[in-house]
Formats: structure tokens, sequence, C-alpha cells
């Protein structure tokens, strides 16, 4: 018998790991996040996407989400996966006078999604973001979109946040209204 590895934690309630053709249904601005691992604050926001040919149980496509340093840095995974999802580099012109994340609302890409352990439990997270090749068909998007800014507070978009993300913005220094917090880090 050959040797065989397999994931002894693997669980039926998360994503399969694998490419998946997908949508991007969510940016949320998260605000400036303190990194325990890094020690600084930061911005922060979180990409939304929807996997169409993953159900939930009530027959809406899957969502999964990543979270980013809000930098176009060389070296920031932000820029990596725009690069990689645009299918070309970031221009000097998007650098410098900011490239426009909403204009990313609703487009087809594919992830590559990969299993991992968080506290003894399994869970899926998004590794790559990638241009979808031409002539492969996406469907159409089934999630509303939603395009959360932190500086309009608790406005209707925010209401409709699962409490989860909701938590997440409400660690940041703009949301708890602490300015002076330390340095900013992009």
């Amino acid at each position: 018998m050959g040797l065989i590895a397999k994931n002894e934690v693997e669980e039926k309630d998360i994503i399969s790991a694998g490419t998946h053709v997908a949508r991007c249904c969510g940016i949320v601005d998260l605000g400036t996040q303190y990194s325990e691992k890094f020690g600084r604050w930061a911005n922060k926001i979180m990409f939304q996407f929807e996997l169409p040919a993953d159900l939930t149980d009530d027959g809406r496509p899957s969502v999964i989400s990543k979270k980013y340093t809000l930098s176009l840095n060389d070296k920031a995974s932000l820029r990596k996966d725009l690069e990689s999802w645009l299918g070309r580099p970031v221009t000097a012109r998007e650098e410098h006078d900011r490239f426009a994340l909403g204009s990313m609302l609703g487009a087809a890409c594919l992830l590559s999604i990969l299993h991992g352990e968080n506290a003894e439990k399994a869970h899926a997270y998004v590794a790559g973001v990638m241009s979808v090749p031409a002539g492969m068909v996406v469907p159409d998007a089934v999630n509303p979109v939603i395009l959360y800014d932190i500086d309009n507070g608790e406005d209707a978009v925010y209401a409709k946040l699962p409490d989860w993300v909701k938590n997440l913005i409400q660690q940041s220094r703009e949301f708890k209204g602490d300015d002076k917090l330390g340095e900013t880090s992009a």
C-alpha cells in the first residue's frame, strides 16, 4: 500500500479545498485595527466572495471572505491578489490616484481555497485570488453586493452586516472613537 495523506479534521460544513469560481459580493472597511502579531495599528478591509457552485442548505451560494491591510505597497497581499485577479500589474496611476476598490464589486474570479485549523476547529480560507480564463462563464451574482465605509458609521449597510463582521468593525479605532491610539500603518 502506498503512502496516503488525509485531513483528519475535515468537516462537512466548510467549503471544500480547491479552486472555485466566485464573484466579489462585498467590500467592507474594517477601520483601523490593532494587530497583536505585528504590534501596530493598520487600516483593514475585507473582501467577500460568493461561490455559485457551493450552495448552502437554503440554496444560496456560500460566501467566504479575506481580510487585507489597506495598502498597495509592493509586498502587500492586497496588491498581489488584485494583480493576480486583474491579470495585470496595478498601474502607477492607480497607485498614485488610489485604486477604486468598489470597481471590483461583482467582478468574477477564481479562488484558491485551502483548509487550516484554528483552536482545534477546521476552517476554509482564501489562499489566492486569480483572474477567470477567457471564455469561462461565471454565473450571475445572487447575493446583493455590499460596500461599507466605516466613515458612514452605523448606517443601513452596517445594519445588514452579520454580527461577526460588526464585531470586527467595533474593534476599530474609528468605531471606539479612539483617534489617538498610536500610529497608523498602511
